[in-house]
């Protein structure tokens, strides 16, 4: 049984657009296949919600699980939050997010 390849596209710090390629739950989370497979220096807490350097905005609005209060903790003390902004550590990496289109955000923003 071979698995559907999923792609979700991203614009980067820098303003190009990107894809991403990956399988149902070959990570923890979103913010662990783009650290692996595209970007460095990325996620400086390592995924627990403390440092807001995944921060993302969602250009559309889907069926993600719901935020837990660490990460709208987090997200409380970024400047720039938007109602879409999430921190990819929080996303779990599933079909969920095939075809999802969001901006990485500048450092500069946390």
């Amino acid at each position: 049984m071979s698995l559907k390849k999923l792609s979700l596209t991203y614009i980067d710090e820098f303003g190009e657009t990107c894809q991403a390629d990956f399988n149902n739950h070959e990570y923890h989370s979103l913010m662990e296949l783009l650290f692996d497979k595209y970007l460095q220096d990325w996620g400086d807490c390592k995924g627990r919600a403390w440092c807001g350097t995944c921060h993302i905005q969602l250009h559309s609005d889907r069926n993600l699980e719901k935020m837990d209060i660490n990460e709208e903790n987090t997200l409380s003390n970024i400047t720039g939050r938007t109602k879409t902004s999430r921190l990819a550590c929080q996303i779990p990496l599933d079909s969920n997010l095939d075809g999802i289109v969001f901006n990485i955000l500048k450092d500069d923003a946390v």
